[in-house]
């Protein structure tokens, strides 16, 4: 044995060294591997970001892009010395036609200007001796389509003209729509491909569509019979609206007389279902012109529910009448549209008929709607938008069939494309010749605008972009249509095809940052304390076992926590709101009398079952909610009048006093405790020696008894005195924007921030735990060994070290509740408004960014909105974050400075 040692022993040490070395290879190996697979892993979430962030800018930068108008090209179908009185493009841009003065109607190919047959004259009857055509007004009405069912909706203009003799007639002017079977053409329209130009083909265009038919487009017209004369002189101008009756569109004009009458006629056709035949008649009333205007008005225009009558003089004068059935129209209001000096040039009704834009001599546009006064169901004329950019006087304006849109003509040949509400120049033009623009038209579909003067028509191809948005609508108040006031609001539906989409983001974020707010109010100190006391106060053991029960409550999903708050919860805190509000201050006093109360237990007995006071407190528990059981019905009928809800949607009922004293206990408390600190604390330092722990704790719960009582009465006289000084919880009036409280909505901001509240501690508790288990255990035995109480080395020691973890746990916590979906989208009554009223609802970023993105279609300015949404969400989680880390990096300085 002694013979072999000497030969294995290095043997021995060459297979230990190769072993060592082939582990520390092997660790090498892993250890680069790892590194490699952390940075790549690191990056690509890096890289991951920022492509999501540059798709978001992608998608929701052309909001911003100006319009575009270009191709521009002239064509000889409007040269004539007078102008057309009105022009129409097919929504397939291949014909046009205009209707001239003595009331010839002639089609022409829109490529080109040249005519498509002979010109139809519109006559008062149906003869070539009937009464030439004098005026005509069109309205653009997607309700009519029972009027004239041969006519595709939305491609048909509505006219109605007036004649020589007095009388008038109801038409329309659009295109017939015509699919032809390739063996019934001829050989050159049976050759056409899918890319090439149209061709006439009987008094019409024929073009191959994309799924390869032949479709021709053939100019229409259509009229009702004659009504009876409503004047005995030629009509000179006219305006009228469609009131729907049933199936039947029953229009509603004014017309002005050669001889200066202006009289107001509602029509009505009747069937006679025997014959077969239509008689119409008219109820016909005077308007009485104002004293103080002379000569005749410039325009007369009516109201798109002709309930309203308005005359223009070309001096600015604005004349109002209200019209009542049965009733002559009454004058209601008078005013000047433009200061002293300047001119009324030009003027018609935006899309909707209920707001009037006016041109001027100074080259200015204003729009001008009538609003509710406050607290009143009068209404009067208000100007609204105010559009300036042309320097010669305004000559021609336009009103497209889609939007709020507007194309300005002045009399040096310039064209602008303007956006009403946004007050946007979305482009800019001039037309050939330079002469002034006598007529204008927006294309059906917006992507054709036409300027008719003395050298012809010119044609620009249009791209509208999204006129609606610009940084003033997302940010800013706008002052949108029969709105007393600019306000902030998002709507994207609406009912009625005039309706006006609004963007505007605040309701959003305020409503994003509401929820955010009372969920961090309910749930960040419940999650603190929570963890303070596991970590610094609870038995080990039992911490052993809270702390994964807590941590189950993560894995709840959002829609369950979603739908038990808005099914179950808010039903059954309707009935309640009284003990629900007064549980939120007896819980709390419950778990800090037990407190107290066991500091009475004798010290031997506190020691012996010190593992069982977590048991003892949750006994408390449902003593709290016994008290607020109680308490709460009987507060509501002492201080509410019986009926809390009444009171919080009706501030003229009681005093605003009990609600600013609830609202005013934590501020209360705080300064009941800053006072006990600083003037009862010495005190009692002095006088307590040699005090038994009995003794001790008596003091302790009077003192708490005496804070509870004086955090109270403190409460109700700052209450009292804010009201004396006018102000009220409950706003000046219901539904106040700056009111913390209000009308109760049954899904409001208190069940959200009690649920998201609920969804957010268990993150924050998790985070903010650990932070304070990994402060050194030695710096607490130096603290206690040096005589400080495990309170005060806690808050001196403890939460100091730990502060940059804490934060870091709330951060999380925050930005949880801010990219939150569910719970908000099915607790938050999804009312996008901002009020403070925690007894009201909301809409954040992210839930509408839910509900709506399915219905937006892709590329439109609703699509892009909700993407320009998800990227503000997107900054303010970066903003917050890199806030957060900032914050944090400086507590974690100052606690290795400790």
């Amino acid at each position: 044995m002694t013979d072999e040692t000497p030969s294995t022993d290095p043997q021995r040490r060459r297979f230990t060294g190769l072993t060592r070395r082939k582990t520390s290879s092997k660790v090498r190996v892993i250890d680069r591997v790892a590194r490699w697979v952390i940075a790549v892993g690191g990056i690509g979430t890096i890289v991951a970001v920022l492509l999501v962030c540059v798709f978001l800018v992608s998608v929701a930068i052309p909001l911003f892009r100006s319009a575009r108008t270009d191709s521009e090209r002239t064509i000889a179908a409007g040269k004539s010395d007078s102008p057309p009185l009105q022009m129409g493009v097919d929504e397939f841009r291949l014909l046009g036609w205009t209707l001239s003065v003595d009331g010839q109607l002639q089609g022409f190919k829109l490529h080109d200007g040249q005519p498509l047959g002979e010109p139809q004259a519109i006559r008062s009857e149906d003869n070539d001796q009937a009464a030439a055509m004098t005026c005509c007004a069109v309205a653009i009405d997607f309700k009519c389509k029972k009027s004239f069912e041969d006519l595709p909706n939305g491609t048909a203009k509505v006219c109605m003209f007036g004649f020589a003799d007095g009388s008038v007639r109801l038409g329309a002017i659009g295109y017939k729509t015509t699919f032809l079977d390739d063996s019934a053409v001829d050989p050159a329209i049976r050759a056409l491909k899918v890319a090439d130009e149209a061709l006439e083909f009987q008094g019409g265009m024929v073009q191959r569509t994309p799924t390869g038919q032949l479709r021709l487009q053939q100019l229409v017209k259509m009229l009702d019979p004659r009504t009876p004369p409503v004047s005995d002189s030629p009509i000179e101008q006219i305006d009228f609206s469609l009131r729907v009756e049933g199936e039947n569109a029953q229009p509603i004009f004014v017309a002005r007389s050669a001889n200066g009458n202006i009289t107001l006629n509602a029509v009505k056709k009747r069937l006679n279902l025997i014959t077969d035949e239509s008689t119409i008649t008219v109820n016909s009333s005077s308007v009485p012109l104002p004293t103080g205007v002379s000569g005749k008005p410039l325009r007369t225009l009516i109201s798109g529910d002709g309930d309203n009558l308005f005359l223009l003089w070309k001096d600015g004068t604005l004349v109002r009448y209200e019209m009542a059935e049965s009733e002559p129209p009454q004058q209601v209001e008078r005013i000047s549209l433009l200061p002293r000096g300047v001119e009324l040039s030009a003027a018609t009704m935006v899309l909707g008929k209920r707001t009037i834009m006016v041109g001027d001599s100074a080259g200015g546009m204003s729009t001008w709607c009538r609003v509710n006064e406050m607290d009143s169901t009068r209404t009067h004329l208000e100007k609204t938008h105010e559009i300036h950019g042309l320097n010669s006087p305004i000559t021609a304006l336009c009103c497209s069939p889609q939007s709020r849109a507007m194309a300005v003509g002045d009399a040096a040949g310039n064209v602008q494309v303007v956006y009403d509400t946004s007050e946007r120049v979305l482009s800019r033009v001039a037309a050939q010749g330079g002469s002034a623009i006598r007529t204008l038209l927006i294309s059906p579909k917006e992507d054709e605008l036409l300027a008719d003067n003395q050298a012809g028509i010119t044609r620009w191809d249009l791209d509208i972009a999204h006129p609606e948005v610009s940084l003033r609508t997302l940010v800013r108040p706008v002052w949108y249509e029969s709105a007393p006031q600019s306000s902030h609001v998002w709507q994207t539906t609406g009912s009625t095809d005039d309706f006006e989409p609004k963007f505007g983001l605040w309701p959003l974020i305020f409503g994003t940052l509401k929820a955010t707010f009372y969920s961090l109010l309910f749930g960040v100190p419940l999650a603190l304390m929570a963890a303070v006391f596991t970590s610094e106060f609870l038995h080990p053991s039992v911490r052993a076992r809270v702390k994964p029960m807590v941590e189950t409550m993560a894995s709840l999903p959002s829609v369950v926590l979603g739908f038990l708050a808005g099914i179950v919860i808010a039903p059954v805190m309707e009935t309640i709101v009284p003990a629900s509000i007064a549980a939120i201050v007896t819980v709390p006093l419950a778990f800090m009398l037990g407190a107290y109360l066991w500091q009475l237990l004798p010290i031997h007995l506190a020691i012996q079952y010190r593992r069982f006071r977590f048991a003892c407190m949750l006994l408390l528990l449902p003593l709290g909610l016994l008290l607020a059981k109680y308490l709460g019905p009987s507060i509501e009928q002492r201080m509410f009048g019986g009926d809390l809800r009444l009171w919080l949607s009706r501030p003229e009922i009681g005093s605003g006093t009990p609600g600013w004293a609830i609202i005013l206990l934590p501020l209360s408390a705080a300064v009941t405790f800053l006072l006990i600190s600083l003037i009862v604390h010495p005190l009692l330092r002095n006088v307590s020696r040699g005090w038994t722990r009995t003794q001790a704790a008596l003091v302790d719960l009077l003192k708490f008894v005496s804070g509870i009582c004086i955090t109270l009465v403190l409460a109700l006289i700052l209450g009292w005195m804010l009201t004396i000084i006018g102000f009220d919880p409950r706003g000046s009036h219901a539904g106040s924007s700056w009111a913390l409280v209000g009308t109760y909505v049954q899904r409001n901001a208190l069940i959200v921030g009690f649920m998201m509240g609920f969804a957010i501690i268990p993150i924050i508790y998790t985070l903010a735990d650990d932070a304070l288990n990994t402060v050194p255990s030695h710096l607490r035995s130096a603290s206690l060994a040096a005589g400080a109480t495990p309170w005060q080395t806690l808050v001196r020691i403890v939460i100091p070290t730990a502060m940059s973890g804490l934060f870091s746990a709330v951060m999380i916590g925050l930005g949880r509740a801010v990219g939150e979906t569910m719970i908000v989208l099915m607790a938050a009554g999804s009312t996008p408004i901002m009020d403070m009223n925690i007894f009201n609802g909301f809409r954040t970023l992210s839930a509408s960014i839910a509900i709506e993105m399915p219905e937006a279609a892709r590329g439109t300015t609703h699509y892009r909105i909700l993407f320009l949404a998800a990227l503000v969400l997107f900054a303010m989680t970066f903003v917050v974050n890199t806030a957060a880390e900032v914050i944090r990096q400086r507590f974690r300085r100052r606690a290795y400075e400790l």
